[in-house]
């Protein structure tokens, strides 16, 4: 799990770049000789064996192939299948004899080989660099379609080009990266990986001065001018900027031009200005968005604004830290990679953001809070470096429901990441399906059988005649108006919510090709007139979801959740209700519509608070586990 570090600074952040073996590298399809830099070779047949819930994977490196195959979509099949994948060290002899290609030379730090037989991929690399690079390499290459495809007697080695760029006339691969100060040492790290890639060697870190190396310093006291110096003292080399930031971005500029350098002497000093490319928040091509994002800040159309519960922007980008820009103050929370999500944060302006190695790399930014937006106006990265648009995953998945789909421990937040797959909620508490019912007033000016004076409740039905806020209408708007909101935005949305003015344009997102709806529970259903009128109601509701998204959409109802929940139970119409819609629903659109019933979920042991509503903590983790398999069952 890779550590990071937040940085709430106002200075920009750059990375390291990551070297790969030149472009040649060989197509899936294509056969013959592939070379790929001095010293590559391979042989490519045509592809002949396929790789998707047959195999397993196994070595060192398998968890991280794992996830990425969890990413696209490939199946991993059970621990005893005929097929696998090897990554890393392992008792395998293929394995073996990719391990011996991979490390044939002696500088070898970013050399890795694939060798492929009927039953087995292997893939080593001669660092954990070099084996990161092997799967992105192996996957960006084979895993087409679901499945990975190759030739069953390829043989691939990548054998990088390195600098031969001496400090003070002594190669690199004598240096040490040493730092100062143990807020240093994530970027040491890092640099000595750069080095380590363009010297072939492995260039350790320490923060012993005694070592003979190359020293990262910040000065003590900061002139502020974003320049940072390059100085040679015979054969030490000293790294100086004003600032964390700037000495990443010294680091990053000072590894990509050592090559071109040559030799630097003693006595050289070089002082740098660092440039820096930076992508605006109105890229939705090159930045991932889910959830409710919207262009809506006055006067600013590049700042990307999130609405809803669960919305979070991604972007992939090379070397070791990043910087993200707020346009105004915003709270949210932070991931990189497979690591786990950061505690919430909050900034005005800039946070910097270090992985603990360089590499590529992707953030999110994340929010799973329904009553604050995000404003997220950039990212930059040093002008040497390379963003790129974050894969999608094997499905996108939008959770729609009420307060038990909108606790923070729900298994809406979870069923996504679970799955590895992209997610959103909208959700609300006391929200029905159909406007005029369920307990949204309740919770926004309605008490004691009266309007709070200027609530948004009393507002909202002032204003537009409307009680309650509905799922029919609110998913199909930016966000709702809550009781908390002040100023323009509550003005805004007390007087144009049922407007267009507050329509979502369905734009700005990336499109799920899942819908899962879980409601039912707060609308008031009585007779089986109220039965019809809900079936009518989820009807307009599905359908103009279709509409929206597209017909390829599909749609899972989950069915009402309580306690006492028989839904033979004459007097519980709310089950007859949400099955008679379901059903409905199945028939009209039988390529779209699945349904999860009381006989699916009745058997879950779902445990239920006191409330005889609510889940507990036990329940959701029940209701995760439970509707990720089926999930993954009715959208392998």
């Amino acid at each position: 799990m890779k550590r990071i570090i937040s940085l709430l600074l106002v200075l920009v952040m750059t990375a390291l770049t990551l070297t790969a073996c030149p472009a040649g590298a060989p197509d899936a399809g294509t056969t013959g000789t592939t070379t790929t830099g001095a010293g590559s070779s391979g042989t490519q047949p045509a592809p002949t064996v396929s790789f998707s819930g047959d195999f397993t994977v196994e070595g060192e490196g398998a968890q991280m192939l794992t996830a990425k195959l969890t990413g696209l979509g490939i199946a991993v099949g059970s621990a005893d299948a005929a097929k696998k994948i090897v990554v890393g060290e392992a008792d395998n002899s293929l394995l073996t004899s990719a391990k011996t290609l991979a490390t044939a030379r002696e500088a070898n730090y970013g050399d890795y080989a694939i060798v492929a037989s009927a039953n087995t991929i292997a893939v080593y690399g001669a660092s954990e660099y070099a084996t990161r690079a092997a799967i992105d390499y192996l996957l960006d290459t084979y895993a087409k379609n679901g499945a990975i495809t190759v030739a069953e007697n390829l043989s691939y080695t990548c054998t990088p080009e390195v600098s031969t760029a001496t400090i003070g006339g002594q190669p690199m691969k004598n240096y040490t990266v040493v730092y100062e100060d143990a807020a240093l040492a994530s970027v040491a790290q890092g640099f000595a990986e750069k080095l380590s890639i363009l010297c072939g060697y492995k260039i350790e870190t320490s923060d012993s001065r005694s070592r003979t190396g190359i020293t990262l310093r910040t000065a003590e006291k900061p002139t502020g001018t974003g320049d940072y110096t390059v100085s040679c003292n015979g054969t030490q080399l000293t790294v100086e900027a004003d600032d964390l930031v700037t000495l990443v971005a010294a680091v990053g500029h000072f590894a990509t031009v050592l090559p071109t350098v040559g030799n630097i002497n003693g006595g050289d000093t070089m002082t740098k200005t660092p440039t820096y490319k930076t992508v605006l928040a109105s890229d939705t091509d090159l930045i991932k968005y889910c959830g409710t994002w919207q262009a809506t800040l006055e006067g600013d159309s590049d700042t990307m604004v999130s609405y809803w519960n669960a919305a979070y922007a991604e972007i992939d980008f090379t070397g070791i830290g990043i910087t993200v820009e707020f346009s105004e103050k915003t709270s949210y929370k932070v991931k990189i990679d497979d690591g786990a999500y950061s505690a919430t944060m909050t900034t005005d302006g800039k946070a910097t953001f270090i992985a603990e190695t360089a590499g590529k790399h992707t953030i999110r930014i994340y929010s799973n809070d329904r009553t604050k937006h995000m404003y997220l106006r950039s990212f930059t990265i040093a002008e040497s470096e390379q963003f790129s648009r974050t894969p999608d995953k094997q499905h996108y998945i939008q959770f729609v429901g009420d307060s038990i789909s909108d606790a923070g421990n729900s298994f809406s937040h979870r069923v996504g990441d679970v799955l590895g797959w992209d997610f959103s909620v909208t959700a609300l508490s006391g929200m029905a399906l159909e406007r005029n019912y369920g307990y949204w007033k309740n919770n926004h000016g309605w008490t004691s059988g009266q309007y709070t004076a200027g609530s948004m409740a009393e507002l909202i039905k002032n204003n537009f005649g409307i009680t309650n806020v509905g799922m029919e209408d609110a998913f199909f708007k930016l966000g709702f108006p809550d009781n908390g909101m002040t100023g323009d935005e509550r003005t805004l949305y007390a007087t144009k919510y049922y407007t267009e003015e507050l329509d979502y344009n369905f734009a700005s997102g990336n499109t799920p090709d899942i819908v899962f709806i879980f409601l039912g529970t707060n609308d008031e259903i009585g007779s089986m007139n109220d039965v019809q009128r809900f079936v009518d109601g989820y009807d307009r509701f599905v359908s103009h979801i279709l509409e929206v998204y597209g017909m390829d959409t599909q749609i899972c109802i989950l069915q009402a959740l309580t306690s006492s929940s028989n839904p033979n139970n004459p007097n519980s119409p709310r089950f007859h209700a949400v099955r008679a819609a379901a059903e409905y629903l199945i028939d009209l659109f039988p390529e779209n519509v699945k349904f999860i019933d009381w006989d699916q979920i009745g058997t879950w042991n779902v445990e239920i608070s006191s409330d005889t509503t609510h889940p507990t903590s036990k329940g959701y983790d029940t209701l995760t586990e439970k509707i990720s398999a089926v999930l993954k069952q009715y959208y392998a």
